[in-house]
C-alpha cells in the first residue's frame, strides 16, 4: 500500500479529494493532510509518502517551494499539482522542477482521479522493482554493460569525469568512438504525449529497446558510434566524423535523414535531431551535448526542418524574455472580431500577434504566456462558450496545447482552432436562446389555445425533445411550467376584474375543464379562484 499526502488551504478541497473515490482500492492510504507548503513538508519528513496531491498557491509556502525542498530531501516522492485554468504558468514551473503531473480543480472526478494514480503507481512499482533488483545483485551483473556505457556518457555530458579518466575507462568499457572528432546527435520523439498512450508503462521498455536497435542497424558500419537511450523520448548518439572527408555536416545531416526515416518507417514515429559541432575529445562531450540541446530547442521556431545543427543556430540572434502582455488596441480589435464571428480578421489578429513576437525575437517561455493570456481574454469574452468547451473538448485543452506544444506553429494553430470553436459553440448557443425565445413568444401570444410543446416545436421546425432540453437549460423550468405559469397569471388578471365567471376564465386562458382549471390553479396560487377573486 503506497502512502498519500493530501495538500490544499481549502479544507473543502481536501475533503472533497480525499471522500471522492475509496483511496485503498487503487493501493494508496492517506497518511495526512496539510494546509500549506510549511506543514506538508514536516508532515512528509515523518510519514515518507509515496506521493503528493498539493496545491499551487498556499501561505507560508507554496506548492512550488515544496517541490523544490522534496526534490533535495524526498527525491523518492511523485508529486501531482493541483491548478486552476489561470494558473499554467506556474504548472509549467511545477513541471520543470519535477512534478509528475498535474490536475485541473474544476475537472477533477474519480475517473480521473483513477487514471491518475494507475499511472503513478506503475511508476513507483517500476521504480521498486529497479531498487530491488539494484540490492539483490551485485553492481557490474545487475547493471550490464549497456547499463554502464550509458551511466558513462550520462557522466561524460553532466561534466562528472576528467578527460583522462574518460579515455581509461572508455577502454575498460570498450567504448566504440574515438575520444577526437566527436559529435553527439540527440534523437527526440516528436509528439511524445500522444506516443506513451499507446505504450504502458511496461511497454516503454519495448519501445526504447526497439528504437535503439532500428538506430543501430541502420547506421553504417564505416560509422564510429555509440547509442544510448536518454529516457524513452531522447535518444543519444555519439559518432565520429568520417576520416577524411570535406563535407561533415553533409554526412552526419544524411546519416540524420536515415535514421528518421527508418524509425518513421518501421515505428511511425517522428524525430527531430539536434546535432553538435564536431569536438576535440571526450572531455568536450558537455559541450557538446549542450549544442545539440540548444540546436534541438530551435525545433520550437523551426517546425519544417527535422535536423538542426548547432553551426546554423548559433549565428541567429538570440531569443530573449519579453513582457508577456495583449495591448489595448489588440484586445479592442480583437473583442471587435470576437463580437462579429469574423474568423479571417481574428486569424489575421492572432497572426499580428505572432509577427510582434517574432519581431522582439521573444523567447519561448515568453511566446506561452502571451497565448495563455489571449485564452485569457477570450474566454471572459466568451464566458458561456468556454464553459461549455471545457467539458466537451477536454481533449483539446486549449492551456495544455499551449504549455505541451513542441513548436510555435502547434500553439498557434490550436489557439485559433479553439477561437473557431468558441465562434460555433456561441452561435450554436445564441441559437438556442433563438428557439427558446420564440417558443416563449408562442406562448405569451397563444396560450389561450391548445398548444403543446409539440406544436410549438413544430412551428418552429425544431426537435421537441431538443426545444425541451434547450427550454429548461435557458429558463431555468420546462415547458409545461412556463405555460401553465402564463396561463394562471392571465387568470389572475381576469379573477381580479370580477366580470367573468370561473368556467369562462378557465376557457380564456386555455383550460377547457373548469374543474381541471381550479385545482391547477389552486396548487400554483395556494388558494381557489373564488377565494383569490375575494
Amino acid at each position: 500500500m503506497y502512502k498519500l499526502m493530501i495538500v490544499d488551504d481549502e479544507l473543502l478541497m481536501r475533503v472533497g479529494i480525499r471522500s471522492m473515490i475509496d483511496w485503498e482500492e487503487h493501493g494508496f492510504q492517506v497518511a495526512g493532510e496539510a494546509g500549506n507548503g510549511k506543514e506538508a513538508l514536516e508532515m512528509a519528513l515523518a510519514v515518507l509518502p509515496d506521493l503528493i496531491i498539493t496545491d499551487i498557491k498556499m501561505p507560508v509556502m507554496d506548492g512550488l517551494q515544496l517541490i523544490r525542498e522534496l526534490s533535495i530531501s524526498l527525491k523518492a516522492c511523485k508529486c501531482v499539482i493541483l491548478s486552476n485554468f489561470d494558473e499554467f504558468i506556474y504548472v509549467k514551473e511545477a513541471l520543470k522542477l519535477g512534478a509528475a503531473d498535474y490536475l485541473i480543480k474544476s475537472e477533477i472526478t474519480p475517473a480521473v482521479l483513477s487514471d491518475l494514480l494507475a499511472v503513478v503507481r506503475e511508476k513507483l512499482q517500476a521504480e521498486q522493482e529497479t531498487q530491488e533488483n539494484n540490492r539483490n545483485l551485485p553492481y557490474n551483473f545487475s547493471r550490464g554493460l549497456g547499463h554502464l556505457k550509458e551511466d558513462f556518457f550520462k557522466d561524460l555530458i553532466s561534466g562528472f569525469i576528467s578527460e583522462q579518466s574518460a579515455r581509461t575507462r572508455a577502454g575498460e568499457l570498450g567504448i566504440k568512438v574515438r575520444p577526437s572528432e566527436l559529435a553527439v546527435l540527440i534523437l527526440k520523439v516528436n509528439h511524445f504525449d500522444r506516443v506513451k498512450k499507446k505504450y504502458v508503462e511496461k511497454d516503454e521498455k519495448l519501445l526504447r529497446f526497439s528504437v535503439l536497435n532500428i538506430v543501430e542497424e541502420v547506421i553504417p558500419a564505416r560509422w564510429e558510434r555509440e547509442v544510448i537511450t536518454g529516457n524513452s523520448s531522447e535518444y543519444l548518439v555519439f559518432v565520429n566524423t568520417l576520416p577524411g572527408s570535406s563535407t561533415v555536416y553533409s554526412d552526419i545531416g544524411k546519416l540524420c535523414s536515415k535514421i528518421i526515416v527508418s524509425i518513421k518507417d518501421f515505428m511511425n514515429l517522428e524525430l527531430t535531431a539536434g546535432v553538435s559541432t564536431a569536438v576535440p575529445g571526450l572531455g568536450s562531450v558537455k559541450a557538446a551535448y549542450e549544442e545539440a540541446e540548444r540546436a534541438l530547442a530551435y525545433r520550437f521556431f523551426d517546425s519544417t526542418s527535422n535536423v538542426l545543427f548547432y553551426a546554423d543556430v548559433k549565428g541567429l540572434p538570440p531569443r530573449e524574455p519579453v513582457a508577456a502582455f495583449i495591448s489595448s488596441d489588440e484586445e479592442h480589435d480583437f473583442t471587435a472580431v470576437w463580437e462579429s464571428r469574423d474568423e479571417p480578421k481574428a486569424a489575421a489578429l492572432l497572426n499580428g500577434i505572432r509577427d510582434r513576437l517574432d519581431a522582439s525575437q521573444a523567447d519561448e517561455s515568453s511566446i506561452r504566456e502571451t497565448y495563455i493570456l489571449l485564452m485569457e481574454k477570450m474566454h471572459t469574452h466568451f464566458q458561456l462558450a468556454a464553459k461549455w468547451l471545457r467539458s466537451s473538448l477536454a481533449e483539446k485543452s486549449p492551456y495544455e496545447a499551449i504549455l505541451r506544444g513542441e513548436n510555435w506553429g502547434d500553439i498557434h494553430q490550436s489557439v485559433l482552432d479553439y477561437m473557431g470553436y468558441c465562434f460555433e459553440a456561441d452561435s450554436s448557443m445564441m441559437r438556442e436562446r433563438t428557439y427558446t425565445e420564440m417558443a416563449v413568444d408562442i406562448i405569451n401570444q397563444y396560450y389561450a389555445e391548445d398548444i403543446s410543446l409539440q406544436s410549438v416545436a413544430g412551428q418552429i421546425n425544431v426537435n421537441p425533445s431538443y426545444l425541451s432540453r434547450i427550454f429548461k437549460q435557458e429558463r431555468g423550468e420546462n415547458f409545461i411550467s412556463y405555460l401553465t405559469r402564463v396561463r394562471i397569471e392571465r387568470a389572475k388578471v381576469y379573477l381580479k376584474g370580477g366580470k367573468l365567471k370561473v368556467y369562462e376564465i378557465a376557457d380564456k386562458v386555455g383550460y377547457h375543464n373548469h374543474t381541471y382549471f381550479s385545482k391547477i390553479f389552486k396548487k400554483i396560487a395556494g388558494v381557489s379562484p373564488e377565494d383569490y377573486r375575494e
